[in-house]
């Protein structure tokens, strides 16, 4: 083997575990501030002020705090966003090699936290903090709770909370309102902390389990190597809490290490969620190969309306105005102005069908407007647009006799992305015998739509009487 042979063996070999690396393991990035943090895990619908946070940095070089991608790949469930730890940030990344792994950093706890352990010797605190203003009635994002606590340290509990204080629209006041909850509980309990989320101590956790359907066992990930440092965590967990649109709120989300503990603990906040949601509309298409038009007399478009959150009650959503290029009840079928809720219903979907009339017009529109009054940035209006396109069936011809001797070439058109004749011949055109006999003729195509049509003719061929030549041009 030569020299240059070995040389380039070993770049590829170096290349490939390279790869490995960075496909087999969360990428965590740190050196951000508080606002930098915020601004991935902003979403639609609020405003942001007074950015603050505390620990992100520790006093000993630490960060705390960081910014992660790739959380698909490691089954976290949550691609990308904001890490709040206890230790370290760049600890999380795995993939998991150690059971108690962590940074005692020494830093000071959050009196709010101390306040929910009941106790006042904790340390290491990492705290995002703002105030916010709501667009719509709720807010809502998305996180996962990790710790190599599990399985070993259940009784340590890290503990984290997300606490909102602001207006409350069933009168009164939130007050540091603890919105980092289970969706049900079996202990009681309602609270999202290592303590009352868990199956039980070793690996694999032999129980008892504590909301354990909630819980992500990764001591052990046999043929999995692809994983999070973290030996437990949870799935994808939801705050909600519903708000008043337009007044301003504080939120704190913090977590801290129980006591002096040296084991990390981190939750994972997934970007772009933090948001307060109005009612979406989205147009979804039948129409082969995903292009986004109804085609008449063959494809639909299904308009989907959803609720940024079910209600108890039958509700109505209204739209405000259904304009555009297409008429409603002529061009498509009849649309009404209002979409009926049933009670903790979150989604309805009208079919929007647009109806064949045998015309060539052009590609058609429709717009739908939704308005949600809000005070605090006037009337946010979406519009969602609905294309519609004309169908144009194949045509051959009507049907036709002549005498042997000559013939005739049908052409259906160029238009169309595939020719499917009688006889097996898949061109745009079709050329007659010269012989006598009686031909039906038919074609099939598909559009460039995805759309089938067909025609047909008969064909009538009749023989010379005898004695008159065949004539030939």
């Amino acid at each position: 083997m030569t020299t240059g042979v070995r040389k380039l063996i070993i770049f590829c070999l170096l290349l490939l575990s390279f790869s490995k690396m960075g496909w087999g393991q969360l990428h965590i990035t740190t050196g951000h501030n508080a606002d930098e943090l915020l601004q991935m895990l902003l979403g639609t619908g609020v405003e942001v002020s007074n950015v603050s946070g505390t620990g992100i940095l520790a006093s000993n070089g630490v960060w705390q705090a960081g910014k992660f991608y790739n959380g698909e790949d490691m089954r976290l469930g949550i691609d990308s966003g904001v890490l709040l730890t206890t230790g370290s940030a760049t600890l999380a990344a795995g993939p998991n090699s150690m059971t108690s792994v962590g940074s005692g950093n020494n830093g000071p706890g959050d009196d709010d936290l101390n306040a929910l352990l009941g106790t006042t010797n904790n340390k290491d605190a990492c705290v995002l903090e703002f105030d916010f203003v709501p667009f719509y009635d709720t807010l809502r994002f998305r996180y996962v709770l990790g710790s190599d606590e599990y399985n070993e340290f259940l009784g340590y509990s890290d503990v984290f909370a997300f606490f909102v204080s602001g207006p409350n629209p069933a009168g009164g006041q939130y007050i540091k309102e603890n919105i980092a909850l289970l969706p049900t509980t079996t202990t009681g309990s309602s609270v999202v902390q290592i303590g009352n989320l868990n199956n039980g101590a070793g690996c694999p956790p032999g129980g008892p389990c504590k909301n354990c359907e909630y819980f992500v066992n990764n001591c052990t990930v046999p043929g999995l190597p692809n994983s999070i440092e973290y030996d437990g965590y949870s799935v994808v967990l939801t705050a909600v809490l519903i708000v008043v649109p337009c007044q301003k709120y504080h939120i704190k989300l913090a977590i801290q290490d129980k006591g002096d503990d040296a084991v990390d603990s981190g939750v994972f906040l997934e970007a772009g969620s933090f948001s307060s949601p109005g009612v979406a509309l989205e147009p979804n298409y039948t129409t082969p190969g995903g292009d986004p038009y109804a085609v008449e007399g063959c494809t639909q478009a299904n308009l989907q309306i959803t609720l940024p959150f079910a209600l108890p009650d039958t509700s109505w959503v209204v739209f405000d105005s259904i304009t555009g290029s297409a008429t409603n009840g002529v061009d498509y079928n009849l649309i009404n102005d209002s979409v009926m809720f049933l009670p903790n219903q979150l989604i309805v979907t009208i079919p929007i069908i647009p109806i064949y009339d045998a015309q060539t017009e052009g590609d058609e529109n429709i717009f739908i407007y939704l308005s949600n009054q809000v005070g605090c940035a006037g009337v946010n209006v979406q519009r969602t647009e609905i294309m519609l396109h004309d169908f144009i069936p194949v045509n051959i011809g009507s049907d036709t006799s002549f005498c042997e001797g000559a013939s005739i070439t049908l052409d259906a058109g160029g238009e169309y992305k595939t020719y499917n004749w009688h006889d097996g011949s898949t061109g745009q055109t079709w050329t007659s015998p010269t012989t006598s006999g009686n031909f039906h003729v038919t074609l099939t195509v598909i559009d460039s739509w995805g759309c089938p049509s067909s025609d047909e003719l008969q064909l009538n061929i009749f023989p010379r009487p005898s004695g008159i030549p065949i004539r030939h041009n």
